[in-house]
């Protein structure tokens, strides 16, 4: 790396020695039996923050800003929503929803919030303006896991029917639009994980069999264009999360009984690899540039102690970290920090630096902790080099390869 060169553009011309990157993605981890969200730096994989919020957190979600986390406390004594403000960590809100929520989904305009009720056989569908119900849409038995479509047309839910015993189990198709059911799709047996690839093709969702019988499961792939499934995938023992690389290319299989994660080619709809992780894993979220992909190891569902995350390199297929976090993990979700809105000399010393350069110039490029191909921090080595500095801007500029 290159730490003396000089950088000139028009009417500018800096020195530049690397500098700290400005924005790095924070993963929020929901822990069942602690009643709290840890806070993970994604960049440093340690924990920094944890917020007490209702009983039993399952599910969480960000929202497209990264300015909100949503968890879900599933508790009898809760049915609730925590809004967290992950500029400060407070909770800002907190929402009755229906029996037992479970899973959690943003729309992708961040204006609504959708939440299964597996107690109530339903979704509740919040306002994010207003953090208040605005809908109820009875959907299958036992709804878990659910995501959107990448527009937002469509929300898909998975009904697991039973927890208990085997039983085949559906996938509800809701239309955001008119707030209903338009399609229910048969899958395999006991589906809780969903996850739709980014380019809107095809849906997985993870069939986890028994969770008190251990055994291999499969995941179901849905043609978005159809809503049929094809042939299922035959992966480890009672997979639960799943979650799709930006690219689209491969789909992550947490597998609880297995302590493993598959990595799904979308291109075979098959098994490339299977990574070890931690015990009992079942969230699972990637990273925006789709490098590394953080796994909460839960433990098994009865016994009650700390968990950890795993951090898995989505190169080498290698866990490349084992974070300690709270009681029983559950579920993860990653967001970025809100971006400051000053723009030059934040600090008022009296001059602008590299730093406070930087940030100005992504803000103005629009692509602050938004595109991962115009982030600065490429290597994500904790700083950003003259290199980097150039592709960022030139590929924001150029509107991304």
């Amino acid at each position: 790396m290159n730490t003396g060169a000089k950088l000139v553009v028009p009417c500018l011309a800096f020195h530049l020695l690397s500098v700290a990157a400005v924005a790095q993605p924070y993963a929020y981890v929901t822990e069942k039996h602690a009643d709290s969200v840890t806070v993970i730096d994604t960049v440093t994989n340690s924990v920094v923050d944890t917020v007490d919020i209702g009983q039993s957190p399952s599910g969480v979600a960000v929202s497209p800003d990264g300015s909100l986390a949503y968890a879900v406390n599933a508790s009898s004594h809760s049915n609730s929503v925590s809004v967290i403000d992950t500029s400060t960590n407070d909770v800002t809100a907190t929402v009755r929803v229906g029996t037992n929520p479970l899973g959690v989904v943003v729309s992708p305009n961040g204006t609504r919030v959708y939440v299964t009720n597996a107690g109530a056989n339903s979704v509740s569908v919040i306002d994010a303006a207003t953090n208040a119900v605005a809908t109820t849409i009875a959907v299958g038995h036992s709804p878990a896991g659910l995501a959107a479509a990448p527009d937002g047309g469509f929300i898909y839910v998975a009904n697991s029917q039973t927890f208990a015993t085997p039983a085949a189990g559906t996938v509800s198709v809701i239309d955001a639009a008119q707030n209903k059911v338009v399609a229910t799709i048969a899958v395999g047996s006991n589906p809780f994980g969903v996850a739709v690839a980014p380019n809107g093709r095809f849906v997985y969702v993870t069939n986890s069999n028994s969770l008190d019988v251990p055994g291999p499961g499969t995941v179901s792939v849905i043609e978005v264009a159809t809503n049929k499934p094809g042939l299922p995938i035959a992966v480890g023992g009672n997979p639960l999360g799943v979650a799709v690389t930006p690219d689209s290319r491969f789909a992550y299989v947490t597998n609880f009984s297995s302590n493993s994660v598959s990595i799904v080619d979308t291109m075979t709809q098959s098994v490339a690899d299977t990574v070890q992780v931690g015990s009992g894993p079942l969230g699972i979220a990637l990273t925006a540039d789709g490098r590394f992909a953080y796994v909460a190891n839960r433990q098994p569902f009865n016994v009650t102690a700390p968990g950890t995350v795993s951090v898995i390199d989505t190169a080498t297929h290698g866990v490349v970290a084992t974070i300690p976090v709270g009681e029983n993990p559950t579920s993860i979700a990653i967001a970025a920090p809100v971006p400051s809105a000053c723009v030059g000399d934040c600090d008022d010393d009296g001059k602008v630096s590299v730093d406070e350069l930087i940030r100005g110039v992504d803000m103005a490029l629009g692509t602050l902790a938004v595109n991962a191909c115009a982030a600065f921090d490429q290597e994500r080595d904790g700083v950003v080099s003259i290199a980097e500095l150039i592709t960022a801007v030139s590929n924001a500029l150029s509107g991304c390869p």
